[in-house]
């Protein structure tokens, strides 16, 4: 079992209905604690508990980074805006997926169970990290400032950081290190590509929207 450093022992974040944005990163943060904390609890003591736990307070670390970036950016959108970004929060459903990942993760990693849950996760990851450039898309939208593409750069990150550390894990139930790796940068690829896609077509929407000097 992992020691007391294991980046997991808080107990899970309470959502705060009140605040769904708070809410949904506090779901965030928590899903990539749990699962850091849970991949190292499966590992034997030694050099892989080790690597598996460092990883996993690095991955902790960067994402609650950019889940403080974007609380307090949203902070700055008034009272009119906020309305409509949490009207966007009320359709998303990133809080269950967070917690179903982190449930089916426990009781299968309890099981000594791997087999496809490493792709699983990383999958979650990339579906929570799809809402969180929407919400960040939109607030830079409605504060009217260009969205930074170096924001991009630090989801691709987290990516890096969750494969490293699953790869890890999987070399702990016999899964070759290398084999993983592959494929999950592969994952991580076609990933990109489908968000490169998707920015292409919001371009080019909002390419053909007509400007507000044109409404007057």
């Amino acid at each position: 079992m992992a020691d007391s450093k294991t980046p997991r022992d808080s107990e899970p974040a309470t959502p705060r209905r009140d605040n769904p944005l708070e809410s949904l990163l506090a779901s965030v943060d928590n899903f990539v604690g749990q699962i850091s904390a849970l991949s190292a609890e499966a590992a034997p003591k030694g050099e892989s508990q080790v690597l598996i736990q460092s990883t996993g307070e690095s991955l902790v670390g960067q994402t609650g980074k950019l889940t403080a970036f974007i609380r307090e950016t949203a902070d700055r959108l008034p009272g009119a805006q906020r309305i409509e970004l949490d009207q966007f929060l009320q359709v998303q459903d990133g809080e269950a997926l967070a917690a179903r990942g982190v449930e089916v993760t426990r009781g299968l990693l309890a099981g000594g169970i791997l087999g496809k849950l490493v792709h699983w996760i990383a999958q979650h990851l990339q579906q929570l990290k799809k809402i969180l450039k929407e919400i960040l898309h939109l607030i830079f939208k409605l504060l009217n400032i260009p969205y930074p593409d170096w924001l991009d750069r630090i989801l691709e990150i987290l990516d890096e950081i969750l494969n490293l550390l699953l790869s890890l894990l999987a070399e702990v139930f016999g899964i070759d290190f290398g084999v993983v790796s592959r494929q999950l940068s592969n994952r991580e690829v076609d990933f990109l590509h489908e968000m490169a896609a998707f920015e292409v077509m919001r371009s080019a929407q909002a390419g053909r929207r007509p400007s507000s000097s044109d409404d007057v």
